[in-house]
């Protein structure tokens, strides 16, 4: 029996009843969904986030460019274009992707959700969590919203930065630092939830 996401075994029952269970392939699952992802992404950038595919398909790496008013020190300085890289790991949808500065674009905000190397500290992450969401969620700590920002001391990848968050966190003529309109999640198309690999089909015949 040919399956389009993997292999089926038979077993025969001492009844004679034939049982086939659908193996379902990870690898197949990922590509699918990196498919899904792809499509999405190309649906969500605009002239406010700009994502560019940096491998072939299924692509695994994006450049992201966030053209957004951020801060990028205490003073504060402001910076209006963030450029990162999206890399999807191999272990992607289980495996959390990651998006780091562009090295030309450094330094990072100056952000508590941001590490000094460069790195966005994602928060939380679930594999049914799109891409799209993903980095909706990454701009909006660009803009340093604070309904998009954790300052908590334990969670704060940028400590330096907490003391002049919280300095201003109340400021609504600094934060958010862009007042453009951000393309949404809710925009697109629910994300297709693939079929997990420890789930098994039967068919009885």
């Amino acid at each position: 029996m040919a399956a389009a996401y993997g292999f089926s075994l038979k077993f025969v029952c001492n009844s004679g009843l034939e049982v086939y269970v659908l193996m379902v392939d990870p690898r197949s699952l990922r590509h699918r969904r990196l498919m899904n992802e792809y499509n999405e992404l190309m649906q969500f950038r605009n002239d406010v986030i700009q994502i560019e595919p940096l491998s072939k398909s299924p692509c695994d790496k994006y450049r992201i460019t966030f053209n957004l008013q951020t801060i990028i020190s205490p003073q504060p300085i402001y910076r209006n274009r963030t450029v990162c890289i999206l890399t999807i790991p191999p272990g992607y949808p289980d495996t959390v992707p990651k998006i780091s500065m562009d090295g030309d674009s450094m330094p990072p905000p100056w952000h508590v959700n941001w590490y000094r190397g460069g790195t966005w500290c994602f928060g939380t992450w679930t594999r049914e969590e799109s891409l799209v969401n993903y980095i909706y969620r990454c701009a909006k700590t660009i803009i340093f919203d604070p309904n998009f920002t954790d300052a908590r001391y334990d969670a704060s990848a940028n400590k330096d930065a907490i003391a002049f968050w919280n300095a201003n966190r109340l400021r609504r003529d600094m934060f958010p630092t862009d007042k453009k309109e951000l393309p949404t999640a809710e925009t697109q198309r629910e994300t297709i939830r693939i079929l997990e690999p420890e789930k098994l089909t039967i068919k009885f015949l």
